[in-house]
């Protein structure tokens, strides 16, 4: 046996290729590249969104941007050689969104007691909630999830024609008929 060095070998150093080229190889289903992406670019990307939301949310955040990026890697414009800005921007985008969810979750969790979500409800709290779930069912299907996206998740009505994929003014609609039978509903259990 001789005393020969082991070398390490790799195929191409991570610099070899740009970031379009190895977007362009993601794009058509190379996994491992999606590696090389990560290594160069995570670090930059965890602590931008550490100072954007905090360590516990970093990592997420940055692996759901590996996950989107991964998504549309084929839609990249490959003028580009670094997808650094592209990286910051879908991290940025994911930041809003979860800013937007946490919001529309603490607006939903007002509308209730507090009390209803730590379980220590009372019976008027059922009550109320018992009597939401009736004027709910009351509702056409189309009504009640126009509804329930505009009031309870914060849905714009634009988003919810987007989602939904029907005209706006369909939309409107919906929510005009829907607030309109809650109130009937509400004014007919008051009397």
């Amino acid at each position: 046996m001789t005393n020969r060095a082991l070398r390490l070998v790799r195929a191409a150093p991570l610099a070899a290729f740009d970031d379009a080229d190895v977007l362009g190889r993601i794009g058509r289903g190379d996994v491992g590249a999606l590696g090389e992406l990560y290594d160069r670019h995570a670090g930059a990307l965890l602590g931008f969104a550490t100072r954007c939301m905090g360590a516990q949310d970093a990592e997420d955040l940055v692996q759901a941007t590996f996950v989107r990026a991964a998504r549309s890697a084929a839609a990249f414009d490959g003028r580009h050689t670094s997808a650094r800005s592209w990286l910051f921007g879908i991290t940025a985008h994911l930041v809003q969104e979860r800013r937007r969810s946490f919001a529309r979750l603490a607006r939903a969790l007002l509308r209730f007691d507090v009390s209803a979500v730590t379980g220590a409800s009372t019976s008027h709290q059922n009550d109320e909630r018992s009597d939401l779930r009736k004027g709910l069912d009351r509702l056409t299907e189309s009504k009640r999830v126009v509804l329930l996206l505009a009031e309870v998740e914060g849905f714009t009505c634009e988003e919810i024609a987007s989602m939904l994929a029907v005209p706006v003014g369909t939309v409107w609609t919906r929510l005009h008929h829907a607030r309109r039978e809650m109130r009937a509903f509400y004014e007919e259990g008051s009397r």
